[in-house]
Parts: structure tokens; C-alpha cells; sequence
């Protein structure tokens, strides 16, 4: 029951992170500042995990390398104004995917032993809300790569003053 309300709270917070959005300094734009720290997660430490299916097990304790793998991507990522390198873009989706993670293992813990679902408010279903995060970032991504595939290789239509350099075959 510990690991099913930690992960809830887990989901919880990459909720948050996933439809945060930045504000910026109108005065200073490169500078800006998120409204939600990143997500937590802290299982419980005398958690008895030989109770647990094996596979669910592991995937649980998996969850918190996958955090730390998205953090390590995240602040690997170099900010440059003005589109800082699609830092919120990839925030939101990671986190979205995540929390659809975390989700799916609650499920599945409390499905397999009988344990109650977290009870949420009627106006609140993070599972629809993270699967349509995670469509609008399918398809952002989608329409950059296409995008992408617009742009020349030629980097200008423009004749270079010392000629092309040739690459040999």
C-alpha cells in the first residue's frame, strides 16, 4: 500500500511538470522560471518487495532510475534563447510519459491485490490528461521533423564569395 500511495504522489507531481509552462523575464527573456519543481520519488525503504510478482516489482524499482535518467537528460540539454532548446517541450513530455507509467503501475498493483484505487476527484483524470500531453508532444515532434525536412541542405540560395568547396568521394 506504501509504494501504491508513493507512486500516486509520484504521478501527482509529473502531472504538475507536465502542463507547467515557463515564465519569463519581460526585461531579461533568456531568464525564466518553472512553477513546478521537478517530480519525487521515494519509495518506501522497508518495502517487502519479495510480495510482489517479479516483473512488477522490478518495474517498480526501475521508476526511480527512469527519473533520474530524465532529470540527467533534462539538465544535459544546453538552454539557448529564444527556444532553449526545447527544455519545456522535452519536460513535459518526459514527465507525461512518466506519470502514464507510474499510473499504469498503480493500477496494476492495486488490480493484482485488491487494493484501493486512489479516489480522485470527478473533475480529475490525470490518465486522459497525460495521454493527450503525450499526443500534442507526438505530434510537435512530428511537425518539427517534418519541418526539418523542408529546410535545404544547401544552408543558402546565396553564391559564396570563395566558391563551394568540394568534398571529395
Amino acid at each position: 500500500m506504501q509504494a501504491v500511495l508513493a507512486i500516486d504522489d509520484f504521478v501527482g507531481a509529473c502531472y504538475i511538470a507536465a502542463h507547467d509552462f515557463p515564465e519569463y523575464d519581460i526585461d531579461e527573456p533568456e531568464n525564466f522560471f518553472l512553477h513546478a519543481d521537478d517530480p519525487v520519488l521515494v519509495l518506501p525503504k522497508d518495502a517487502d518487495w519479495s510480495l510482489l510478482h517479479r516483473e512488477l516489482s522490478d518495474e517498480i524499482r526501475w521508476l526511480p532510475n527512469r527519473l533520474r535518467n530524465v532529470r540527467d537528460a533534462l539538465e544535459s540539454i544546453e538552454i539557448e534563447p529564444p527556444e532553449f532548446n526545447d527544455l519545456f517541450e522535452h519536460r513535459q513530455d518526459a514527465y507525461a510519459r512518466l506519470g502514464l507509467r507510474g499510473m499504469d503501475l498503480v493500477e496494476r498493483i492495486c488490480a493484482e491485490y485488491q487494493l484501493p484505487f486512489p479516489a480522485r476527484p470527478d473533475y480529475y483524470d490525470p490518465r486522459s490528461d497525460f495521454v493527450s500531453k503525450v499526443r500534442e508532444m507526438d505530434d510537435f515532434w512530428r511537425r518539427r521533423a517534418q519541418s526539418a525536412k523542408q529546410v535545404p541542405e544547401e544552408p543558402s540560395n546565396v553564391t559564396s564569395l570563395f566558391g563551394r568547396i568540394a568534398v571529395p568521394d
